[in-house]
C-alpha cells in the first residue's frame, strides 16, 4: 500500500537545497461538480473519503492552481455538471497530512509510467509536511507563482535543473517537460494537498467560484447567498449550455486568477 509520507529521501534532498523565496503561502482549491458543492455548502463540510489509493479517509486539495478536472465526457448543458470551486484560505496547508508534487491518483492510474519507473514510489515525492516545499519547487523551476498558475513548464530546462545522481529529480523534471502528444493534462505540475480530517468552510473558505446563472448580480443561489454573509466571495464565470468541459474549466481559471491578482497571490 502506497504510503503518504516517507519514501527515498533523494527527491525531498533536492528540493531542499533550493532557496526558499519567502513568499507566502498560496490558496488551496478543491473543484467539485454543481451537485456535490450544494452539499459542501449546505454541510459547511468538505468531507473526507475513503482514498482508493492510500486506504483511508481522505480530502484532497491543490496548492494554488485549480487544476483538478470533473470526471465525464461529452458536453455539459446543466449548472449541476458544472465545474465549481472552493478556495481555502493559504494557512490550511499547515493542517496538511502530507503534501505532493504532483496528482497522486493519477500516479496510481499508471499514467506518468512512461516516465517514471516502476522501482518508483508514490511516497518517493512526497514533500511531507513542510510547508516550505511547495514555493521552493516553484521557485526553482517556474520562477514565479504566475507562472507556476499557468501551468507553464516551458522554460524548465530537465538538462541543468538535476544532477545525474539526482534520480527522482530527472524525472519529475521530464514528467514536466514531456512533449508526448498523450501526456496527462497539467496536474502533472499541480502540487497535491491531503488533509487526514474534514475541512470547515467557517473561518476556511476564501471564495467559490460558480457559474453566473447562480449569481448573476441580481439573484442568486440561497445556500450562496449564506456564504457571502459570512464574508466568502462568490465570483461567477460564464455559464453556456452544452459547451466541452474544457470551456468551462478555462472560464473558472480565469475567475481564480483574477481574483489571486486582486489578493495579491500572482
Amino acid at each position: 500500500m502506497p504510503k503518504l509520507v516517507g519514501g527515498r529521501p533523494g527527491f525531498r534532498s533536492w528540493v531542499d537545497k533550493h532557496p526558499d523565496p519567502k513568499w507566502g503561502l498560496m490558496p488551496l482549491t478543491h473543484i467539485t461538480k454543481g451537485i456535490v458543492a450544494e452539499d459542501i455548502i449546505r454541510s459547511n463540510t468538505v468531507s473526507v473519503s475513503d482514498c482508493k489509493v492510500f486506504g483511508e479517509p481522505l480530502a484532497y486539495l491543490f496548492y494554488g492552481r485549480p487544476a483538478y478536472r470533473v470526471a465525464g465526457d461529452g458536453s455539459i448543458r446543466v449548472e449541476a455538471a458544472c465545474p465549481f470551486c472552493f478556495i481555502f484560505d493559504a494557512s490550511l496547508i499547515q493542517k496538511a497530512k502530507a503534501i505532493f508534487a504532483f496528482d497522486t491518483g493519477a500516479f496510481d492510474k499508471r499514467l506518468y509510467s512512461r516516465i517514471l519507473m516502476d522501482e518508483m514510489t508514490v511516497e518517493d515525492f512526497s514533500l511531507e509536511g513542510d510547508t516550505t516545499r511547495p514555493n521552493r519547487i516553484i521557485s526553482a523551476l517556474f520562477g514565479t507563482r504566475r507562472e507556476y498558475f499557468e501551468g507553464d513548464t516551458s522554460k524548465i530546462d530537465s538538462g541543468r535543473a538535476a544532477e545525474a545522481w539526482e534520480f527522482h529529480a530527472q524525472a519529475y523534471l521530464d514528467l514536466l517537460t514531456s512533449p508526448g502528444r498523450n501526456e496527462p493534462d497539467d496536474r502533472i505540475c499541480s502540487i497535491e494537498v491531503i488533509l487526514g480530517e474534514p475541512i470547515s468552510i467557517e473561518g476556511n473558505l476564501s471564495a467559490v467560484v460558480v457559474p453566473h446563472t447562480l449569481w448573476d448580480g441580481e439573484k442568486g443561489a440561497p445556500w450562496l447567498e449564506r456564504l457571502v454573509q459570512s464574508g466568502v466571495v462568490v465570483s461567477p464565470y460564464t455559464f453556456v449550455p452544452g459547451r466541452h468541459p474544457d470551456y468551462y474549466q478555462a472560464h473558472l481559471e480565469a475567475a481564480v486568477r483574477d481574483l489571486y491578482l486582486a489578493w495579491g497571490d500572482l
